[in-house]
């Protein structure tokens, strides 16, 4: 059986709930908040029997309330860990006096929501099944609350919030309206075809209605290869998938490995044949129709940075200022690699129109003083060498432009951090480089976003305080086991890949979670941010820090 949940029923229904009188339960979370800087979840390192039981397939990957109930594979809570700095771009760095906080935002990637119960799923294919891929819309919300009462809590709300692609796994219909629902606040029914209730009782089974009371602050996203491609690249969204995708039976997919999740199971077992309750809600849409549900969405700003326009033509890319009357530009870039065949359907690329619009942004933004924050699906790194726009000549652009200080992405589903420094001369100064951070995924361990904040120190240099956020679900909801099964999948080996090293894995992602990156202001940069009023406190040390231990 599942854990019994934590839960706290909502006292009354929303104004935006006329439906029911009851509303569904919101999941506890604890009892205050923490950041990775108070602690961490890190994975167990199974025994030497575990590892034979799935070397030898007693234990299986499918095997999902088998894996939750092994006591050496999943998660413990461990101690947190301090900023790390990094001033390769500023070695002779001096904190200033007169700190201001520029901007202070929460960012998330790959949420991923998953429909396990669609029939077009690939859910018997080792390395696209998640044995926590049944909660991830509980383990998102998660995610967005537990950030809500950081927001909540600081001395002022988050400027803005950013997604960085890969909003949805199967690029359904339902899948984006749980992830807009989550953000945005209401009722979220994570089912789909049938009704099921695996556990009578409401908020106790991974199909359960639940709430969200959203976030509450401006926010942008992106798109990746999941909004665009069947499975986020074994094929391309055909007429065949999305009827397939509202229709009753199993699909064959491309590459075979298809079947999904009984949601009327309590651990959604999986099913590779036969019918399944058709869903209408479960279309998989085209990227034009992607860009356009986002466009529409509600919250703010109206559009999400995006025109009617634009979106109808399926253009992803789109310049805003942020934060209202202030010299902050956010440059956000459509890195899909929309056409060509299956291998690098899922990596990286721009065309050559995108990459004209984007120097002659940097261009306006450079003329206008402005400090430059990039955000797109996929790295530099991640780019496959057939873009029209290629890699180094991104890099070059961003590196040439004095405002850009940070590139931040998702794609890889860890925390890494990469410095770029294609123009970089003896001398040092324009061109010297920026710092590219990839943020790990909310869908696969270690389930982190993160919230930034660029300080001014007011001596020409600049601060970015980069804080992971784990969510803050306690044991015993249906968040935390999705944690747990994540954790514990890590001890699986995929596609005939070599022993899995949990330890080393977990060794790496660490020293790249919470960061301190110092960096140089232009002259013409800092004197443009002066003339405007900045809050002073910085709530990377006065709230986020001061967080207490859990």
């Amino acid at each position: 059986m599942l854990l019994l949940l934590l839960l706290s029923c909502r006292p009354a229904a929303s104004p935006a709930d006329t439906s029911a009188a009851d509303p569904p339960p919101t999941y506890g979370l604890s009892a205050e908040p923490y950041t990775t800087l108070q602690a961490l979840w890190a994975p167990l390192v199974p025994g030497t029997a575990t590892v034979e039981a799935i070397a030898s397939g007693a234990l299986s990957l499918w095997d999902t309330e088998a894996i939750a109930e092994t006591p050496d594979l999943g998660v413990e809570r461990v101690e947190g860990v301090e900023w790390i700095e990094y001033a390769e771009l500023a070695p002779d760095f001096v904190e200033g006096t007169e700190r201001r906080s520029i901007v202070w935002l929460w960012q998330a990637a790959d949420p991923q929501l998953i429909d396990e119960e669609s029939p077009v799923r690939l859910e018997a294919l080792d390395y696209l099944y998640r044995p926590g891929g049944h909660v991830t819309t509980q383990v998102f919300e998660a995610h967005v609350r537990s950030a809500r009462r950081i927001s909540d809590l600081a001395g002022r709300p988050f400027d803005f919030a950013i997604f960085a692609g890969d909003l949805t796994d199967g690029s359904q219909q339902n899948e984006l309206d749980w992830f807009l629902t989550a953000l945005n606040g209401g009722a979220i029914d994570p089912d789909s075809g049938d009704d099921d209730d695996p556990v009578p009782g409401p908020g106790n089974d991974p199909a359960d209605p639940f709430w969200s009371d959203g976030l509450d602050v401006p926010w942008y996203a992106t798109i990746g290869n999941h909004e665009t491609h069947y499975n986020g690249g074994v094929g391309e969204v055909t007429d065949e998938v999305r009827d397939a995708s509202v229709g009753g039976e199993v699909f064959d997919g491309p590459i075979g490995f298809n079947g999904y999740r009984d949601g009327a199971t309590e651990w959604g077992d999986l099913v590779t044949e036969g019918s399944t309750p058709a869903d209408a809600r479960r279309l998989v849409l085209r990227t034009e129709e992607v860009l356009t549900v986002l466009q529409q969405a509600e919250g703010e700003p109206a559009g999400h940075g995006m025109t009617a326009e634009d979106a109808a033509a399926g253009v992803g890319w789109y310049s805003v200022h942020p934060v209202p009357d202030r010299p902050v530009r956010l440059v956000v870039l459509d890195t899909v690699t929309h056409d060509g065949p299956i291998p690098i359907l899922s990596a990286g690329s721009m065309t050559a129109e995108q990459g004209a619009w984007l120097e002659a942004e940097l261009a306006a933004a450079d003329a206008a003083h402005e400090l430059v924050i990039v955000m797109s699906h996929h790295r530099a790194d991640d780019f496959t060498s057939y873009s029209e726009y290629s890699a180094d000549q991104l890099t070059r652009a961003l590196a040439a432009s004095e405002g850009v200080v940070l590139h931040v992405t998702g794609h890889g589903h860890r925390n890494r951090i990469d410095l770029w420094r294609p123009l970089a001369t003896d001398q040092g100064g324009a061109g010297d480089g920026y710092w590219e951070l990839m943020l790990a995924s909310t869908v696969d361990f270690p389930m982190h976003s993160r919230m930034i904040e660029l300080v001014d120190e007011g001596n020409g240099y600049l601060s970015i305080y980069a804080t992971n956020l784990g969510h803050n679900s306690e044991p015993g909801s249906l968040a935390h086991l999705g944690r747990q099964l994540q954790a514990a999948s890590l001890a699986f080996p995929k596609l005939g890949s070599d022993e899995p090293d949990i330890a080393h894995t977990w060794e790496v992602d660490v020293p790249n979670q919470d960061l301190l990156l110092r960096v140089p202001l232009p002259a013409s940069v800092a004197e443009e941010l002066a003339r405007h009023d900045f809050p002073t406190r910085i709530e990377s040390v006065e709230t986020l820090a001061a967080l207490p231990d859990p």
